[in-house]
């Protein structure tokens, strides 16, 4: 009775883990690649250095605890996605500007490529973050698109560091 007991046990937990494999996240590649960490450096240096306005920041602040929660990878790839269609979408005269954006471009749709099937079910579009970023992007564009998105460039490092935190392999 015992060993059917046990049995019976371990075929559960296997079935429950069975079930529960398509909530897997997987942890991008390109978080921990130090060619992508260069490339990235690199190109918001520049970015970094044209930037005048040392006061205005258009990236929300996550703290330590906010970077820790379930939701927060979610979060942070949905900002990735805008920044990839409004900031860093293929544009030449982008190109010429910043050094290795291709590179980085490529690493951070490899990203959202991967976190999209983790993320897309969940309604993470209007999150508060995610429309305070997008707020503080378009009011400051009406103003001064160049130096908005030059500003937001140099800021990828940031959004990179909010998901190298954040975006870990969860079961």
């Amino acid at each position: 009775m015992k060993f059917l007991t046990l049995l019976a046990l371990m075929c559960c937990c296997c079935l429950l883990r069975g079930h529960a494999m398509h909530l897997t996240r997987p942890r991008p590649r390109p978080l921990d690649s130090s060619s992508t960490w260069n490339n990235l450096f690199i190109m918001t240096k520049h970015a970094q250095m044209e930037d005048t306005d040392h006061e205005t920041r258009l990236l929300p602040v996550f703290s330590e605890v906010m970077l820790k929660e379930e939701s927060s990878c979610c979060v942070n790839s949905m900002i990735l996605n805008y920044y990839l269609k409004h900031i860093l979408h293929p544009d030449e005269h982008v190109d010429k500007k910043y050094p290795h954006i291709r590179f980085v471009r490529s690493d951070l749709q490899r990203i959202a490529h991967i976190l999209k099937p983790h993320c897309e079910n969940l309604d993470f579009v209007d999150h508060v973050r995610v429309k305070e970023f997008e707020k503080n992007y378009k009011t400051a564009s009406e103003q001064a698109y160049e130096k908005t998105r030059n500003k937001a460039v140099g800021e990828t490092i940031i959004l990179f560091h909010y998901l190298f935190e954040s975006c870990n392999p969860r079961i």
